[in-house]
């Protein structure tokens, strides 16, 4: 095919192309490859001819520079192995050029990796070799941490080589990817690392703002070799592989010691491994810093003073009910008060509040711990999720004796929260008198500031929110640049909806009334749902309408 086209373009004749396939018949090499190893051709002419044959448009690359953000989404490993480089990327496609276009399994390959479009262009083999060394580092490299992940790969499947090498010692490679991998994830701001184990790689993925992105891949070569140092690490069974396990890992980053929450798990392919990050910074936050507008701060700082009752904190998970609960426990920290805590698992630890972990197998659940706490004279108690019959009764006794429990609670809604209760068998008039109030919360991506512009709707996006075009509402949208890594989005903010329990909640709940009753009784009372205070956010130009309409539709 490629050489009829060369021989039709007087690029080589009909005798060398005779030639050339004769030693690809020996060789078994590429046809391309033999004719520019032959001198009957050169790269650019090559190349040339198999972007139009393929059709698709044909780059020399002299002159280009490596685009490190399209880096960050190309495995040096993949690119290596395709002959393929990042060219340049937008927040909707990254483009690569390719030595070979009709390798449909290289993009097959790169499409599954990183879920993003892809556009092939055409370049000459050496061209793109000397771009990819550029981009990634001679013969090794990297997007993540400036190319010494794949640099440590390398130098981990050697050492596999050698049965005497020791995985365990602070300069092995192992050890040193594994420190790779955490430190560059706590400097991203990631939240969650994923090693995801695949037929040929294991993928490397963190979670940012919410959002799971392809950081980079690890050789699958090296997979049991990295789990069973995050197993040492985490003070897990190294030899267990067939059950999960759960374990923690404190580590210095950067100067300050960060926790690892560590989580194995058995798949087809081999374990998983998901890293939750908890640094203090993060989890424990001033009032104001956590997106309570002025309204909502005054509600949540009300609850925050009674003696007694219930607080029920509401949402999906990964909707910063901890990092509300834990901001609250640090308001309410003190030499005056006995602050005592049941977690799974506990996630920072408080120098001036007693916690405790639930180990269900040694018969410490959170009902038998509440039991207990309820001798130890407590003043505030964190129950750190109301699960069961038995934890949410035991909960409300204690709140009836005098107690101020804090708790969290799946539900889609605050005046969901009524009605939850009562399935757990809890009577309507004890939750009426036990219940202070309900937060139910949910996390926006805020918009990156460096490149907000306004932005327009359809009428379709703007009903879902009450809102139609003639109300005259700007709304803004993140473009895409190298600040958010070409998301739009830089952090997070809540949004929250707060019921207090007023007496007419107070008669509907005694009446068994569901959730739609009590919603409507506190709207008639000023209360402001979770799409109110959302929009809120939109209107001042700090999340988007797309962020709006995902958090009141969960």
């Amino acid at each position: 095919m490629i050489g009829q086209l060369l021989v039709a373009n007087r690029a080589i004749t009909q005798d060398q192309l005779d030639r050339a396939l004769q030693e690809q018949r020996r060789s078994g090499a590429l046809l391309g490859d033999v004719l520019v190893s032959m001198k009957f051709v050169a790269e650019d002419s090559l190349a040339k001819a198999l972007a139009q044959e393929a059709r698709v448009p044909f780059v020399s690359l002299e002159g280009a520079s490596p685009d490190s953000r399209a880096a960050s989404l190309v495995p040096e490993t993949l690119a290596r192995r395709h002959s393929l480089v990042p060219v340049s990327r937008t927040a909707t496609r990254v483009k690569v050029a390719q030595a070979d276009p009709f390798d449909v399994i290289a993009i097959d390959d790169l499409q599954r990796l990183i879920e993003t479009p892809v556009e092939v262009v055409c370049a000459p083999k050496g061209a793109i070799m000397r771009l990819m060394d550029r981009t990634y580092g001679p013969g090794s490299g990297g997007a993540l941490g400036g190319g010494r992940l794949q640099s440590l790969a390398d130098e981990g499947i050697t050492a596999l080589a050698n049965p005497s090498e020791e995985f365990t010692t602070a300069d092995s490679p192992v050890v040193r990817l594994i420190d790779v991998l955490i430190e560059d994830a706590v400097r991203a701001g990631a939240t969650d690392i994923h090693l995801e184990p695949e037929e040929r790689v294991v993928r490397v993925r963190h979670r940012i703002d919410g959002v799971l992105a392809h950081i980079d891949t690890i050789p699958r070569e090296l997979q049991a070799a990295v789990v069973s140092r995050l197993k040492v690490m985490a003070g897990l069974d190294i030899s267990e592989q067939r059950l999960p396990q759960e374990g923690r890992i404190t580590q210095s980053v950067a100067g300050r010691p960060v926790d690892f929450r560590v989580s194995v798990f058995p798949t087809v392919f081999g374990e998983k491994v998901a890293i939750r990050v908890l640094e203090k910074e993060k989890l424990i936050r001033g009032l104001e810093e956590l997106g309570f507008n002025r309204r909502n701060l005054g509600l949540f700082q009300d609850l925050l003073s009674r003696s007694r009752g219930i607080v029920l904190v509401t949402g999906p998970t990964g909707a910063g009910k901890t990092t509300t609960l834990y901001s609250a426990l640090n308001v309410l920290g003190g030499r005056d008060k006995n602050i005592m805590t049941v977690e799974d698992p506990v996630e920072y630890e408080f120098p001036s509040i007693r916690q405790t972990q639930v180990r269900p197998r040694a018969g410490l659940t959170f009902a038998t711990a509440i039991r207990s706490l309820l001798r130890q004279d407590p003043d505030v108690i964190m129950v750190g999720e109301i699960r069961d019959p038995e934890t949410a009764q035991l909960a409300v006794r204690a709140a009836l004796s005098g107690v101020l429990v804090f708790s969290t609670l799946h539900t889609q809604d605050s005046p969901g929260a009524v009605p939850r209760m009562m399935d757990m068998g809890v009577e309507p008039y004890l939750i009426a008198s036990a219940l202070a109030g309900v937060v139910a919360q949910r996390l926006v991506r805020l918009i990156c500031q460096h490149c907000k512009a306004p932005t327009t709707y359809p009428p379709d996006m703007l009903a879902k929110v009450n809102l139609a075009p003639s109300d005259g509402v700007t709304f803004y949208k993140g473009q895409g640049c190298a600040q958010c890594d070409e998301t739009g989005y830089h952090g997070r903010s809540g949004v929250f909806e707060i019921l207090m329990i007023e007496p007419a909640t107070f008669e509907l709940i005694r009446e068994r009334a569901d959730s739609r009753r009590i919603k409507e009784s506190a709207v008639r009372g000023g209360f402001k749902t979770l799409l109110e205070d959302a929009l809120s956010k939109a209107v001042l130009g700090q999340t988007t309408l797309d962020e709006v309409v995902r958090v009141s539709y969960e």
